[in-house]
């Protein structure tokens, strides 16, 4: 099987380039200012990005890499190519996701897609500090993705919230782009970590999805306050570098909010139209009556540790 792996990665990875090559010959794909600045979803762990995401991508006409043009990120001129002459312009009426993976869901629901990312930064950790962004990095993410947004003449959406980590990186790379900043009640966010966890089996001395700069710091803490701490460290470092960015660039919103007039409302600041058929799902909100007792004083005791905003519970 891992032999087959590599086969089958190698494969790919000579077709992109190949496909990249014939691209290339059209240079009218190329224009460097192609008005078409990307657009990220960030925020920390379980607050809703990913039904944003969904709820966005097709609802209105955004390009976004979904998981038959995932294959091909290497190449995402192509990828974006064979998604469309598999699936048109037609929407993904897709609204399901594990932890914000969509594999199983179909080729045309929206991804992730960190692979994307990871051709250009590690691993093992996600921070991206000033002095490691490099210009060659900057010239090949810009082209990758303002090249893909002029051949389908749309901006790009990615939702991916490592980027959160990485706003250093986006603003050096497109000080034009717009962030839209998801937030949620913390004890909802910390109780939805913890289920997680607990679903995916990780140890309680062991780090699961994004991590903020201090992430060495945090994995002493019994499992509730790692949770509560990754939310509070994660939100912090994003409002930090969102100063960085044209207030008019930025949207902050809460999950409450969540309903069809907010994504008309992003929509229309996006500058984008609507995809014909596209529908916007009905979208859950949060209830602290739906909390034990228990659980209340629990959750209540973790988020007290860290100075979160009180507009943030609900």
């Amino acid at each position: 099987m891992i032999i087959l792996s590599r086969i089958k990665g190698f494969v790919i990875r000579i077709i992109a380039a190949l496909a990249g090559f014939v691209l290339l010959s059209n240079k009218s794909l190329f224009k460097k200012d192609n008005g078409f600045e990307p657009i990220f979803i960030i925020g920390a762990p379980r607050t809703g990005s990913t039904i944003l995401y969904q709820a966005l991508t097709d609802a209105y006409r955004l390009a976004y890499i979904d998981n038959t043009c995932c294959t091909w990120h290497r190449n995402l001129r192509f990828g974006l190519w064979l998604s469309e002459k598999k699936y048109g312009d037609r929407p993904h009426n897709n609204f399901k996701a594990e932890h914000g993976n969509t594999r199983k869901f179909g080729g045309h629901a929206p991804s992730e897609c960190g692979q994307f990312w990871y051709r250009w930064l590690p691993q093992d950790r996600h921070f991206v500090e000033h002095n490691e962004v490099t210009p060659k990095m900057v010239a090949e993410i810009r082209e990758e993705v303002l090249g893909a947004s002029a051949y389908v003449q749309k901006p790009l959406l990615f939702k991916n919230l490592n980027a959160g980590q990485r706003l250093r990186l986006i603003h050096k790379t497109f000080p034009g782009a717009k962030i839209i900043f998801v937030r949620r009640d913390p004890r909802f966010v910390i109780r939805s970590i913890l289920n997680a966890r607990k679903k995916v089996g990780i140890p309680e001395n062991q780090w699961w999805s994004i991590m903020p700069p201090n992430v060495n710091e945090l994995l002493g803490l019994p499992e509730g306050d790692m949770c509560a701490a990754q939310v509070y460290y994660l939100e912090r470092q994003i409002e930090e570098d969102l100063a960085l960015f044209p207030s008019e660039n930025v949207q902050e919103i809460h999950y409450q909010e969540f309903n069809e007039a907010l994504i008309h409302r992003l929509g229309k600041w996006l500058g984008v139209r609507p995809r014909v058929g596209g529908h916007i799902p009905e979208f859950q909100h949060d209830d602290p009556k739906a909390l034990s007792l228990q659980e209340r004083e629990t959750l209540g005791f973790m988020t007290e540790k860290y100075p979160f905003k009180k507009e943030l519970f609900v």
